[in-house]
């Protein structure tokens, strides 16, 4: 497996990394190393995230296209809420 050094880390940085291995009861190689698998995972999540925006925008065109004429929904609350009768 390989390994890796990291040399003239600020000393901010290195207390805040051995506080959170502290707190979490790790090492701080083991807190290292979960901090990556974090970072890959969020990675997956954004272009997982990008992915479903990209097919929303698709959909929002399709509908566009089906219905372009949309009534304006603050119209439509406003009337709502001027009806006199209660709710069913």
């Amino acid at each position: 497996m390989p390994s890796l050094t990291v040399r003239n880390i600020p000393e901010a940085d290195y207390s805040v990394l051995r506080r959170d291995a502290k707190r979490h009861g790790r090492s701080l190689n083991a807190e290292l190393l979960a901090m990556l698998a974090d970072k890959k995972d969020m990675a997956r999540r954004r272009a997982s995230a990008a992915r479903a925006m990209k097919r929303i925008d698709k959909l929002w065109e399709r509908v566009g296209k089906k219905y372009p004429t949309q009534p304006d929904s603050a119209a439509l609350i406003r009337e709502d809420r001027d009806n006199d009768e209660p709710y069913r």
